[in-house]
């Protein structure tokens, strides 16, 4: 089932009626006691039920009780753990984040301001912009970089110090290692349109049409 609230889809299983479930478990509370009476009742007298025999269906009738007690309980939990994520959702729309990606439009300055993820040192990172069509804009040399989180911007002006138009821009950043490209992570600025909460947790839907996990974003703006 999927439910849509402003802002936030909700998917997951209807959930059962709560007087269908709490009937079904009280027949089986009153059957299970029914047949306990009913054995005593008719017991051999010359060959009565042994007392222990008689504390272990107490206790398993203990445990099934106690079993679904936890089950209302976990469903309890659920439900309010449920509602914190929607609420959570709900703040995220209309928020710029930065989140993982590969192409983005300027900014109001005319930009594209984001982040790269080092996993290690490197000795001469680079950060290649171009346009929809595949042609090189703009091309950064940044050089030995420690394995971090990297800042970058860029103002919109071609390598031959021209601005470009509006539009969007696939970012690449990759490093030497061997005598291979080794590709990093980049994070870049997108607006949050909604939020769907799935049995996978809570997933992001961007202005640029793909969709993240909460989990990966970087930043919220």
């Amino acid at each position: 089932m999927q439910i849509e609230i402003p802002g936030v889809t909700l998917v997951g299983r209807a959930a059962e009626p709560v007087s269908a479930r709490s009937v079904e478990e009280q027949l089986g509370k009153t059957a299970f006691l029914e047949l306990m009476i009913a054995q005593i009742q008719n017991q051999d007298p010359l060959s009565p039920a042994k007392n222990e025999a008689f504390i272990a269906q107490l206790a398993q009738f203990s445990s099934v009780e106690g079993i679904q007690n936890l089950n209302e309980s976990m469903d309890g939990l659920v439900s309010t753990l449920r509602t914190g994520l929607t609420m959570d959702a709900a703040a995220l729309v209309g928020r710029n984040v930065l989140a993982p990606g590969n192409q983005s439009g300027l900014n109001a300055a005319g930009g594209i301001a984001g982040t790269i993820d080092l996993q290690e040192s490197v000795g001469d990172l680079q950060l290649e912009i171009r346009d929809v069509s595949g042609s090189l804009v703009k091309t950064f040399d940044l050089g030995a970089q420690e394995g971090s989180t990297l800042r970058f911007s860029w103002d919109g002006t071609t390598d031959a110090g021209t601005q470009v138009q509006p539009g969007i821009f696939q970012l690449s950043a990759f490093s030497q290692a061997g005598g291979e490209r080794v590709a990093h992570a980049i994070n870049l600025p997108e607006r949050v349109v909604s939020v769907s909460i799935t049995d996978a947790g809570l997933v992001a839907n961007l202005s640029g049409g793909t969709a993240v996990p909460t989990v990966q974003i970087k930043e919220i703006q």
